[in-house]
């Protein structure tokens, strides 16, 4: 009897793989609200990223990829990559707009620039774009996207508070849309999913990066004291830690701690290393060697 029954059960699986296609596709699920919130799917090569009161409500956002295959190309896009996203409170209604802007981000790699590009690898990625679907008009609209490309692998990124629908990685057929394909040389700074931009621009030293201190302190909810007759640095969040111009010494409610690049001023500015003042304070830190990106998530 048990034998049966898993023979069944084998054969139901079996059936629903072959009824879509081939393919079985892995549902996401995220919460959105006052705190920031992220999903992915790495078999798909697609993440969600939205930052603190990215709405005014509670919602689940689901993310479900799209067999691209079965979406026609149309005369303007040809579609790499697409996915479902929905955003429902706990009632099942629908989200409208969202309060803040999410970032949607496609990875794409050589594969996906010969298969979108129908060969001709000597178009460039800038084709790449992402862009929604619009149901009224039966039509795919473009997002403001940027791209990242090393030669092998590439990241498309694009904000927006549309909220729930169809996006998806687009090439474009159009040849005088074709966007910038960056390197990503410049630092970029996040704060739960949101970029900073100092007036100041950060610099690598000894392998770390180097940002202005007082627009990171207090983009994290912490301030910052200035000791001058002891060249001092006091940031003060629920704990305070405190570093010497000059010196590799700190301190964690004077706890020692461990810093391996000392704070110093460049142009009446404060730098200090990134990675250590943000996770003294509490926070994550990763860092993509793609775009050149320094995520902290507090």
């Amino acid at each position: 009897m048990m034998k049966r029954m898993k023979m069944v059960l084998l054969v139901l699986i079996l059936s629903a793989f072959l009824f879509t296609g081939g393919t079985c596709w892995a549902v996401s699920t995220t919460t959105i609200g006052q705190l920031p919130a992220t999903l992915s799917n790495e078999e798909l090569g697609f993440r969600f990223e939205a930052p603190p009161k990215a709405s005014d409500k509670t919602y689940e956002v689901k993310v479900e990829a799209t067999d691209s295959k079965k979406i026609l190309p149309t005369e303007e896009y040809f579609v790499t990559k697409a996915v479902d996203i929905k955003i429902v409170n706990s009632s099942g209604k629908t989200a409208g707009n969202l309060t803040k802007p999410v970032r949607l981000i496609f990875t794409f790699n050589d594969i996906d620039h010969k298969r979108a590009s129908n060969m001709n690898t000597n178009l460039s990625v800038g084709y790449f774009r992402i862009g929604y679907w619009d149901e009224s008009k039966n039509s795919w609209i473009e997002l403001p996207s940027q791209i990242f490309w090393n030669g092998s692998d590439g990241v498309v990124e694009a904000e927006t508070n549309r909220g729930a629908g169809r996006y998806a990685l687009l090439w474009s057929y159009k040849g005088d849309t074709q966007l910038s394909s960056l390197k990503g040389e410049e630092i970029r700074i996040m704060i739960d999913f949101t970029t900073i931009q100092p007036e100041v621009p950060p610099f690598t030293k000894n392998d770390r990066t180097m940002v202005p201190l007082r627009v990171i302190a207090e983009s994290m909810g912490a301030h910052v004291n200035w000791s001058s007759s002891e060249n001092r640095i006091d940031i003060v969040s629920h704990e305070t830690v405190s570093l010497w111009i000059g010196k590799t010494e700190a301190t964690k409610d004077k706890q020692p701690l461990f810093i391996d690049v000392a704070p110093e001023i460049v142009d009446g500015r404060t730098f200090v290393p990134l990675r250590f003042v943000a996770e003294a304070l509490g926070a994550k830190v990763t860092w993509d060697e793609r775009t050149k990106t320094v995520s902290i998530l507090s």
